[in-house]
């Protein structure tokens, strides 16, 4: 019997690149994988997905490039790839087609194919006058609108208005729709304006606990490149520097471990329409750029969603929080009561300069500090494993960062101290020998006592602390068509950690091998391993606890090819054990079929997806993306044995207005309900729908 666990994060976009890029895109939806399988099972995926969209609608213009860090953006690149291109790009002048990128040895057309939604060749643009007239005629507009439903309905969504009064907090106060809308506009290079808006299933709409409408609003204005001015946001923005580790807001596709040998960078202030409600910035950004010197500053503050005890008896006020709670949701009147209940204020700031004093030697230096201030104390309860945590109403930290390339050797890093004088420091090293092989080498060490809840730097921890690793990979043309690429993470945790009463260590590691076969076949094979130990068993009373072996195993093997009249097909096949699940002796399985067609009448896009998964436990659970609406993702947490397919099917009406379809379902053998508490369904069908339409003006 075939199996899977489905947990999917999905960018149409992205997976529209072609199957002809298979290698690169597939190596994304791994880190995708990945990093829905290291953080806890809510966390909100997001800022993943805003990332790669971001990108598509900003793409990197060629020939306005000045420097190399203006190739930053682009990814899938490694450092000696950018390099190679800026020197391209500063040699031969304006390019007019990206295929001249094939004469840049080691971008071959898997490379071309892969960064190809992520650059442009238009001309540089000179903006006229920025006067009402123009900024309505030349302004670019774009409204999305979405709405969805899963059925049957919930268990949160059947109760009657006699088990309501009784139980007020074991229902849905809102509907089962979710709804979702998004409007930007563009002018040029210099202005951006942007609005979205989110209600989740069970949240109300312009009543109760959401008078205004949707549950979450993100808004933005944002001016740019004007003389010295690079980037002024108002409203919502991400931010990051350096490597993370002093700040960097949300999540990043490189926070894990996986296959990519290449160095994360810093992405710097940028606006935000992302709807991650538990992790988001929202006031204040500025950019200044002075020849080869940049400044950034902000101000963020906002309210968050947190657990407490209670708040004060005569001012009403919460003074003290256990957690924050990052779900997002405010469904039930225990999620209302969490919302909202302290306010969270950011100040921060970074300084670097790029010097380059040949074309074989270049470096970047930069400062940064940050000032956290909560309005309640965070005072989470104290367990052994816990003892370093941050406790208090505010933080500061401080770091410095560097970026060195000699000839093909690149080196970065970054050194971070919190209040507490809690140190952290992470180091790596990329190096391409040849335009065919790239190896990375990352050191990190966070010590227990650091402390720092705005980090988001390379590690196999959801926190920057208590953590110690080597990480290695490597990228290699071993003959022409096929490519192989590898990593290996040794790390260890020198304090207690959750279900760990013991410091522990492990090993994670994988290889991905993909031949580009003749008739525009693609076939590759993956190999993945993780070790780590746990406590035994949770027994009452018991202090500490025997670790034991944890082992997660996995294979892939997948196939895809591009057949006449634009029609590409691709099968998977994967297994994944893990002997230290609860079921002993069990193996996941996953066979899934993919087929998308592309036409050139009003029905543009057709993406289905066919798959037979049989898995007995949660700890062999499989992720794997599945086709989505544009700009739409989903994480659906599948275990069982049964069935699961889901279309996408994209129409295209005139030029300005395109339309998405979904339908999702998933029939279950081995049960007749599905889900746990008030998301429980009865039968053993689950489905979803949405519908969405992009207005271009």
């Amino acid at each position: 019997m075939i199996s899977m666990i489905h947990k999917a994060v999905s960018l149409t976009a992205l997976l529209m690149v072609s199957f002809a890029a298979m290698g690169q895109v597939e190596n994304i939806e791994d880190q995708i994988g990945k990093t829905a399988e290291t953080l806890e099972p809510e966390h909100d995926l997001n800022d993943l997905t805003e990332d790669l969209e971001y990108l598509i609608g900003h793409p990197v213009k060629l020939n306005c490039v000045r420097e190399e860090d203006d190739l930053a953006a682009i990814p899938f690149l490694t450092p000696g790839q950018r390099r190679d291109l800026f020197d391209f790009i500063r040699n031969y002048g304006e390019i007019l087609s990206v295929y001249e990128l094939s004469s840049i040895h080691g971008f071959d057309s898997l490379v071309i194919q892969a960064i190809k939604p992520y650059i442009s060749i238009s001309p540089p643009a000179h903006s006229p006058p920025v006067t009402l007239k123009n900024l309505a005629l030349k302004g670019h507009n774009d409204l999305l609108l979405r709405v969805g439903q899963s059925f049957p309905s919930s268990l949160g969504f059947l109760q009657g208005d006699s088990a309501k009064k009784a139980r007020p907090d074991a229902f849905y106060k809102g509907s089962p729709q979710h709804y979702y809308f998004r409007y930007t506009f563009n002018w040029y290079d210099k202005i951006r304006i942007g609005i979205a808006g989110e209600k989740d299933p069970g949240e109300q709409f312009f009543r109760g606990g959401q008078p205004n409408g949707m549950d979450f609003y993100s808004i933005y204005l944002n001016l740019s490149n004007i003389g010295i001015l690079k980037s002024l946001t108002f409203g919502n923005f991400r931010a990051s520097f350096g490597q993370g580790l002093t700040f960097g807001s949300g999540l990043s596709l490189f926070s894990v471990p996986g296959l990519s040998a290449n160095l994360p960078l810093a992405t710097g202030i940028r606006p935000s329409l992302g709807m991650s409600e538990g992790s988001y910035l929202k006031g204040f950004a500025i950019a200044l750029k002075i020849k080869r010197a940049e400044f950034s500053g902000f101000v963020s503050y906002h309210p968050v969603d947190a657990n407490y005890p209670a708040a004060d008896s005569l001012s009403k006020q919460v003074q003290q929080i256990t957690s924050f709670v990052t779900t997002g949701y405010h469904r039930s009147a225990s999620e209302l009561a969490k919302r909202n209940v302290a306010k969270e204020l950011i100040c921060g700031g970074n300084f670097n300069i790029t010097l380059s004093p040949s074309q074989q030697f270049g470096m970047k230096f930069g400062v940064t500090a940050t000032w956290f201030h909560l309005s309640a104390s965070l005072e989470p309860q104290t367990f052994p494993y816990n003892l370093y945590s941050f406790r208090g109403r505010e933080n500061t930290n401080a770091g410095f960062d560097y970026q060195v390339r000699y000839r093909r050797i690149y080196l970065s890093g970054e050194v971070s101290r919190s209040r507490n004088a809690g140190m952290a420091m992470i180091a790596g090293v990329c190096v391409t020998p040849d335009p065919a092989v790239t190896l990375t080498v990352v050191y990190r060490n966070y010590q227990p006592a650091f402390q720092n809840l705005l980090g988001n730097a390379f590690g196999q921890n959801g926190m920057n602390a208590n953590e110690k690793g080597i990480y290695t990979a490597i990228s290699a043309d071993l003959i022409p068509r096929v490519t192989l690429s590898g990593y290996c993470d040794l790390f260890s945790f020198p304090w207690l950690k959750y279900r760990a009463d013991n410091p522990t260590q492990g090993q994670d590691f994988g290889a991905i091998i993909t031949w580009l076969a003749p008739g525009n076949v693609t076939i590759s094979f993956r190999y993945y391993q993780k070790n780590s130990r746990i406590n035994e068993s949770t027994v009452t009373g018991m202090i500490i606890h025997r670790l034991i072996p944890q082992k997660t195993e996995s294979y892939r093997f997948s196939i895809a090819w591009t057949l006449p009249e634009s029609l590409s097909m691709k099968t998977q096949i994967e297994t994944k054990e893990s002997p230290g699940s609860d079921v002993s002796g069990t193996c996941g399985y996953l066979v899934c079929q993919d087929m998308q067609l592309n036409l050139r009448k009003w029905l543009t896009n057709i993406n289905f997806r066919f798959a037979l998964f049989d898995i007995r436990d949660y700890a062999e659970r499989i992720y794997t993306c599945e086709p989505d609406v544009l700009y739409g993702y989903s994480v659906p947490g599948m275990e069982g044995r049964g069935i699961r397919s889901c279309m996408v099917l994209k129409f295209g009406i005139g030029k300005h207005v395109d339309i998405w379809l979904r339908g999702g379902i998933t029939r279950y053998i081995d049960r007749n309900e599905v889900g746990t508490g008030l998301d429980m369904t009865k039968g053993n069908v689950r489905g979803e729908f949405t519908a969405q339409m992009l207005l271009k003006m």
